[in-house]
């Protein structure tokens, strides 16, 4: 035992305890310690978990948690503490001694292979069902009608669990002398009234596999639409749902090769995409996105590629993983499928090819929050701004990242033509309150030109940068164009892009970028290029977001314009006063409308 300690002791020595954390999470030098988001309680915006090399320990001030190398991994891996130890000895390049094992670890370690040797078994056992037997055809029936072929249920090793209350239980009982005790264990029998009953019947099954490539749990679905839907494996001493994803056995060759994982809502999600190609597809195990899933991608991978559904309940997902996600460094991106359609009705419908096409051009996770909190709130309006500012807020600081956030601050003050510095105020004002140290310039870079624009006119160019911008990217003159033909644009070249899409409409050219490009005088060209460089993702309500703000300030000015004339007027000239009075009227309705 003391030749054992001895070497603990020149293990924990022999490695640097920051590098060995840094690999698991971002680390920053502050004074004598090392600091960092604690792993153990999830993000937060102040960091409070401290390593300190030189001691060989680390502490969080917020949860409490502490220790030395070995119980970081064995608390980050889900190890043992042999196998903790066995797993550092490898990274220290390290000699194992011969070591025995107290009662307790080889109870635990003995319990582990006999809960990994039943559900192997098991796993046999429902694909057994599902391929060689007449029970099975049910099973069969439902996979084939979701286009799974024969190669795939033998690749994710799929099953049936028969619809009889005891057949596994009697079958694994009295021919392969398995007891009760332990199939309650494995989550594969309940026991209730002194009487033990399968857990899993009349369903599809779903085994779930670690890094290893061994079944430690199942996911197991009805063929029709009976509740639950989907019915999973209570944790155990080799299953932690938080700490694994469905189809990570299968799908880690190609994350690695790609650095890229594809994370889905589903397990057919995650089966269909493998059998059409898309093979570094994931899912989670009936969990959202979680801290401990996000670092072991990323240990693999670079970015995760969200594809979910796109309803209020897959936005909310995507924020929650944003933070996570920022936390640790991990880059995120959001497919966009169409209406309705997840990622198993998208490959059938169209193939893996199409959906590869759709993941190039998945958005920045960033931009798809904050598109879509503009559609949600109405960023017109002073409560819909504060609405949007928090939730971006607490994303952009959670990752730690100034100068993402202070790029983001440009970008919403121009697409929610809103003054930048007063966004900077209130970003200022948010981490204060919330205790985050992220730095925010409250410095706002104005361009020469622009020193001398009102607000107004400044709006202005916003609005028409962004209408332009639209026009460009969809190759359209979007419906309600017309509606600006008596509209003064605020910048002239602007105003000559828009008369030049129109005549360019009117002969049936094309509207893309090329022959616009064609189309202006080489003096414009840089102009055109620095609209596009500068104009961000326009919003897909043009007539809503651009033409009718337009419209309004051009109706407002025309309002002002007679509102005046009908007083001057007044006294010299009452029949025209009241014509421009009437005129008035009419703009008023005009611009109520827009409202």
């Amino acid at each position: 035992m003391a030749a054992f300690n001895e070497f603990i002791q020149q293990l924990k020595e022999n490695i640097n305890l920051a590098d060995l954390i840094g690999s698991y999470v971002p680390l920053k030098k502050h004074g004598r310690y090392y600091m960092a988001s604690c792993p153990f309680h999830g993000p937060e915006r102040t960091p409070s978990f401290a390593v300190s090399p030189d001691k060989g320990f680390y502490y969080c001030f917020g949860c409490h948690e502490s220790g030395d190398a070995i119980t970081f991994v064995e608390k980050m891996d889900h190890l043992t503490f042999m196998e903790a130890v066995r797993r550092l000895a490898d990274y220290a390049h390290m000699d194992m001694p011969e070591r025995e094992e107290s009662p307790e670890e080889k109870r635990r370690a003995a319990m582990a292979r006999e809960l990994q040797s039943v559900t192997e078994l098991a796993g046999s056992y429902f694909h057994s069902c599902l391929t060689r037997t007449q029970m099975g055809k049910a099973g069969l029936a439902y996979f084939d009608k979701r286009h799974l072929s024969m190669e795939t249920i033998e690749k994710f090793k799929l099953g049936f669990a028969p619809p009889d209350w005891q057949k596994l239980y009697r079958d694994f009982t009295t021919k392969k002398k398995i007891g009760g005790d332990l199939l309650v264990e494995a989550g594969l029998c309940a026991h209730k009234n002194g009487r033990y009953y399968d857990v899993f019947r009349n369903r599809c099954m779903f085994p779930i596999w670690n890094l290893s490539g061994k079944i430690v749990a199942f996911g197991g679905r009805v063929m029709d639409d009976s509740k639950p839907k989907y019915l999973n494996s209570p944790e155990s001493p080799i299953f932690n749902k938080r700490r694994l994803l469905f189809a990570i056995y299968q799908a880690l060759p190609t994350i690695k090769a790609k650095k890229q994982a594809i994370m889905v809502e589903g397990y057919m999600d995650a089966i269909s995409l493998h059998a059409h190609g898309v093979t570094n597809a994931v899912a989670s195990l009936g969990t959202a996105f979680t801290i401990e899933q996000a670092r072991l991608l990323k240990k693999y991978a670079d970015e995760v590629v969200f594809s979910y559904d796109m309803d209020a309940a897959g936005q909310n997902a995507t924020k929650r993983a944003l933070e996570i996600a920022g936390s640790i460094g991990l880059r995120l991106r959001v497919v966009h499928l169409g209406e309705g359609k997840d990622p198993d009705e998208f490959v059938n419908l169209h193939g893996g090819d199409a959906y590869l096409e759709a993941v190039k051009q998945a958005e920045p996770a960033m931009d798809f929050l904050f598109h879509s909190l503009l559609k949600q709130y109405d960023s017109t309006t002073l409560d819909g701004q504060h609405h949007i500012l928090d939730d971006m807020f607490s994303v952009l600081l959670s990752t730690g990242d100034a100068f993402q956030l202070n790029a983001f601050i440009k970008k919403m003050a121009r697409a929610m033509h809103m003054d930048e510095g007063m966004i900077r105020s209130e970003a200022l004002i948010y981490a204060r309150k919330n205790k985050s140290n992220v730095y925010i310039s409250q410095k706002v870079p104005v361009e020469k030109e622009e020193l001398d624009l009102n607000p107004l006119k400044k709006r202005q160019r916003l609005l028409e940068a962004g209408f332009l911008n639209y026009c460009l990217i969809y190759h359209m003159l979007p419906e309600g164009y017309t509606e600006l033909d008596r509209y003064q644009f605020a910048d002239e070249f602007h105003g000559r892009l828009f008369a030049l899409l129109k005549d360019m409409k009117a002969k049936n050219m094309p509207l893309t970028e090329e022959a616009v490009e064609g189309q202006l005088p080489r003096e414009d060209i840089s102009r055109l290029a620095k609209l596009r460089m500068e104009g961000e993702q326009p919003g897909s309500v043009p007539r809503e977001e651009y033409i009718w703000p337009m419209k309004k300030i051009y109706l407002q000015e025309e309002y002002r314009i007679h509102t005046k004339k009908a007083q001057e007027l007044i006294s010299s000239d009452p029949v025209k006063a009241r014509e421009e009075q009437l005129l008035c009227i009419q703009l008023s309705k005009e611009i109520l409308a827009l409202k």
